[in-house]
């Protein structure tokens, strides 16, 4: 080994950083064009109602759902940005979240605007909404009789005169599966006085407490689902039950111990639809406390969802071979200890997305402003499209991205957990998530701050600050089937071991990797290392302190090609540019230059001298290397050294 130093005039200038990536996030991000997968434009064509008209009582409420449709077939909540009129205040009412209320007899039309487009809706309003109480009908409620008769001669009775509310006072009700009928309500007094109990004498089966059906409504009532008296009991004893069934609102409930779940939403092809779900306690059910299955349309908000069953919070489980759309869930707290996952958010089965076939997804699902606690539980992410998930506060062990997903956003989240996002694809590099976005979250990590492995491609990350706990890297990208075009930028990263690390198994790749203009401080082994397979690897304009550069392993029979490292600067740490003599791979056309090295600690090993550049391996696995323009200053082996067969390589350095 020589040393080479041959001094030309070199400065480096620390830049502004600049966000180089927003102008494509917005465009990505927008409702109304998104680039999909390099098949141009998608445009908004029209906005869509779930309802033609409305037949309203005076004072009787009911939420609008908005839609927008798109040219590619996708569907969007637009309903919380939307703007509403109404034609008759005195008549039918609607506020800025487009809940429209009875207020006098007459009809009415309700204007619905988004982005320059307007839907129209009539609303008919007749006499105030039939109510009858439930004890009128004989129901004791005293925990002791059984009220299921009471029950269903109230429920026959306001169908036969065009539905209402059945009132249900003070007490607890002993019941059978009761089953409603459409455009009926169940209204408790309050949701701690009024207890709906599952018999002991019902049976195991497929036996539901509530079973919904369209335009029907529970609110203001607990249900028990006895599950201490049907040790026997299915998975499918749930508290409330919808199939196929449109129009739901479930509302101010307490829902527990059910032996299945404590809401199961679910359907065939047809699927339920516009199904409401709000500030209830969901608790200690056996199964799941919310679970979806062909369901669209759904709005989950405002609730409290808890767990010591070791089971999730909110269960998506769709299994028709069809594509859903729409559901935004927003302002929940989940609680669990489930050692899986704390909540699943899944479409049908992306494994049917080949050329020939879309494949079935769950499209436009927004998870916002939640709260999730479960420190051994992830927040499962598989087979969505245009997903969003932004501004929680997720105590978990890490966002998991699974399988296939199309255009995932996950930004301005609070993360905490043994790694903040995990994206892993699936069945041998068929089904992997495609233009995944990684933005503005603050994550705190004790292993990773985001794994990515078995394959993934056009993945943003930018704008993230990621702190771990000195144990595993920044950013991890092991290809076991390849990662392609990874964009890293305007990231800080901190009390790592390393900041982005790449590995790799045989014939697999991280291809197109850029990491530039972020900060990686006090980690303790290198901003950059790449191992395995890799090819046109840019490390460009990044500002490292108290952190080693770049490092290269080159592994035997792998090779590292087109790899640039330009205008870094890099301060402190133990070495600034170094390639390990370990491993008899192939690296092939390697660029270093225009980097300011300074105060690097020099340590030395047996494999290294601690220069601030060191290339320590033969001319016949490194080719193509270029070292120029770099600007050495006050390291400890304030030297580039490189074998006698790339003194050439090594031109117009400076080295004060």
């Amino acid at each position: 080994m020589v040393k080479h130093g041959e001094n030309v005039f070199l400065i480096m200038k620390c830049s502004v950083i600049i966000i180089l990536v927003w102008a494509a996030i917005f465009v990505l991000t927008t409702d109304i064009v998104r680039e999909q997968e390099g098949k141009g434009k998608v445009i908004l064509n029209s906005i869509a109602l779930n309802k033609t008209s409305y037949n309203l009582k005076v004072e009787e409420s009911e939420k609008t759902f908005a839609s927008a449709l798109y040219s590619n077939g996708f569907k969007k909540n637009i309903s919380k940005f939307s703007t509403y009129s109404t034609s008759n205040p005195n008549i039918a009412a609607v506020d800025s979240s487009g809940i429209i209320t009875g207020v006098g007899l007459g009809t009415a039309e309700i204007t619905v605007i988004y982005e320059g487009l307007t839907e129209t809706v009539s609303v008919s309003v007749s006499e105030k909404k039939l109510t009858i109480n439930v004890k009128d009908y004989g129901a004791y409620g005293d925990g002791i009789h059984d009220d299921t008769n009471s029950f269903h001669q109230a429920i026959d009775d306001l169908a036969d005169n065009g539905g209402g509310d059945i009132f249900i006072p003070s007490g607890t009700y002993i019941l059978q599966p009761i089953f409603l009928k459409p455009n009926i309500a169940l209204v408790g007094q309050n949701r701690d006085q009024v207890i709906l109990k599952l018999a002991d004498e019902a049976q195991d089966g497929y036996t539901r407490l509530i079973t919904m059906d369209d335009n029907t409504k529970v609110e203001s009532i607990t249900c028990d689902g006895n599950y201490q008296n049907h040790p026997n009991g299915t998975e499918h004893m749930h508290c409330i039950f919808a199939f196929d069934k449109n129009n739901l609102v479930i509302k101010n409930n307490r829902l527990m111990n059910a032996v299945g779940d404590g809401i199961s939403i679910s359907g065939s092809r047809k699927t339920s639809r516009y199904v409401t779900v709000s500030n209830n306690m969901i608790l200690e059910n056996q199964r799941s406390q919310l679970v979806v299955e062909q369901a669209n349309h759904l709005f989950i908000f405002n609730n409290t969802i808890t767990s010591k069953t070791g089971r999730p919070g909110i269960h998506f489980e769709p299994w028709e071979e069809i594509q859903f759309f729409d559901a935004v869930i927003t302002n929940n707290n989940i609680i669990t200890n489930s050692k899986e996952y704390c909540v699943l958010l899944a479409g049908s089965d992306s494994g049917l997305a080949k050329k020939s076939h879309p494949g079935f997804f769950y499209h436009g699902i927004e998870f916002s402003h939640n709260t999730v606690e479960g420190p051994e539980c992830s927040l499962l992410v598989m087979d969505t499209s245009d997903a969003e998930i932004y501004n929680n506060k997720l105590l978990i062990s890490d966002i998991f991205v699974w399988r296939r997903n199309k255009n995932l956003s996950i930004h301005n989240n609070y993360i905490e957990g043994e790694n903040g996002v995990r994206m892993e694809g699936g069945e041998n590099g068929h089904l992997v998530s495609f233009g995944t976005i990684i933005y503005q979250n603050t994550i705190r990590s004790s292993v990773d701050g985001i794994n990515i492995a078995a394959g993934a491609k056009n993945t943003t990350i930018t704008n993230n600050k990621i702190r771990g706990m000195k144990k595993g890297s920044g950013i991890t990208l092991f290809a076991s089937n390849s990662i392609v075009h990874t964009t890293v930028t305007d990231n800080v990263f901190s009390n790592f071991r390393d900041g982005v690390k790449t590995s790799s198994v045989m014939n697999e790749e991280v291809e197109g990797l850029t990491v530039s203009h972020n900060r990686f401080i006090d980690n303790n082994g290198y901003a950059l290392s790449l191992q395995g397979e890799g090819s046109n690897v840019t490390m460009k304009s990044n500002h490292i302190t108290g952190t080693s550069g770049v490092y290269f392993l080159i592994e035997p029979n792998m090779s590292i090609n087109n790899v640039l490292v330009k205008e870094n600067v890099i301060t402190g740490g133990s070495k600034g540019i170094y390639q390990s003599e370990i491993g008899k791979g192939l690296l092939n056309h390697v660029v270093i230059s225009d980097n300011e090295i300074s105060q690097t600690a020099g340590e030395p090993d047996d494999q290294s001298t601690g220069a601030a550049i060191e290339f320590y391996s033969d001319s016949g696995i490194v080719k193509n290397i270029t070292i120029s323009g770099n600007f050495l200053i006050d390291n400890e082996v304030n030297e580039i050294r490189v074998p006698d067969s790339l003194l050439r390589s090594v031109k117009e350095n400076r080295i004060n």
